[in-house]
């Protein structure tokens, strides 16, 4: 005996551009307040080498360097400005170029 199973169409899968686009604007956004926080950090830092501000959280190793600090905030800052790039070009839509009106002289 043989059954056969009759499955209607389900949704198309499609390739659609700006597909991700909503998650790379949010993570740019969360990417930004992590590099005020970092650069904060690093101005924490630099104020603790001029005596103007308390003791720092790092003492020793990398971490205790104010340049580190400035540095990640700009590969963060770096990064969400990349990923905002990226949705803004997925959420453009091409605009067809429409033939312009010939006037008749």
């Amino acid at each position: 005996m043989r059954v056969r199973i009759r499955l209607g169409s389900g949704p198309v899968v499609t390739q659609k551009p700006g597909k991700n686009s909503r998650a790379a604007m949010l993570s740019a956004s969360l990417l930004t307040m992590g590099a005020i926080c970092l650069v904060s950090m690093g101005l924490w830092r630099a104020a603790g080498d001029l005596d103007l501000a308390g003791g720092f959280l790092f003492t020793d190793g990398i971490l205790s360097h104010y340049q580190v600090w400035f540095a990640a905030a700009g590969v963060v800052q770096y990064t969400a400005w990349w990923l905002n790039e990226h949705a803004k070009a997925a959420n453009a839509v091409p605009t067809e170029s429409s033939p312009e009106p010939q006037v008749k002289a």
